[in-house]
């Protein structure tokens, strides 16, 4: 089966503009197909004749980005950040990349606004990065990982999951938090983020955690 581009990575192997590509699309001076879910790409014919016969295409330059994810400040200060890394790090071969980049973020596995999060996604879309690596599926993401599966695939880059199983005390501790944190927010939401009642609810909440041993101990 032919290999089709995306159109940034077959600007890039031309040296072209999108708007030039586009240009040539409307001019009939490429042939574009589209995908059964929609997307325009470039197949490797066409890159090639556009080339040159005697000219393949331009290998495509391989960088990883090394993602860290941890949800409080506390758990970056005893270093759990850090050994994040150098589990993922460990695992690839520097010498296969042309650049190897670490993002991070200080944050809740909920939150879909994260600054590290959102850069990835743009490093994805602009073509800048070829493989992502995480330790865990959950430090990417605590649910949707499948839909930023799909949203990083659509951009060429692959994901790479090096560990099985999460540590089951810090995956613990993280989901306590997680679930005080939606309790917290829809509790806001329902009786204003300053009442009495939405404080009692938390309250009673953290209680029941407490009660049962899984409220984490830096709370």
């Amino acid at each position: 089966m032919e290999k089709l581009y995306p159109l940034h990575e077959a600007c890039r192997i031309l040296g072209v503009s999108l708007k030039t590509l586009q240009r040539w699309d409307k001019a009939g001076k490429i042939r574009v197909v589209r995908t059964p879910g929609g997307r325009r790409r470039v197949p490797e014919s066409e890159v090639r004749r556009l080339l040159g016969v005697e000219k393949p295409p331009v290998p495509r330059e391989r960088a990883l980005a090394i993602y860290a994810r941890v949800s409080s400040h506390e758990q970056k200060a005893r270093g759990d950040l850090d050994r994040q890394v150098e589990s993922v790090r460990k695992k690839f071969d520097p010498r296969l990349f042309d650049d190897v980049l670490v993002v991070t973020d200080v944050s809740s596995g909920l939150n879909d606004r994260r600054k590290g999060l959102t850069r990835l996604m743009t490093l994805a879309r602009e073509g800048k990065i070829t493989d992502l690596a995480v330790s865990y599926k959950d430090r990417l993401t605590r649910f949707g990982f499948n839909y930023l599966k799909a949203y990083f695939e659509n951009y060429g880059v692959k994901i790479h999951v090096v560990n099985g199983e999460e540590d089951r005390k810090t995956a613990h501790e993280e989901l306590v938090e997680d679930l005080l944190a939606i309790v917290t927010s829809f509790a806001g939401r329902l009786y204003g983020i300053r009442s009495r009642r939405k404080e009692k609810v938390v309250r009673q909440v953290k209680e029941v955690f407490e009660t049962a041993g899984h409220i984490p101990d830096a709370d």
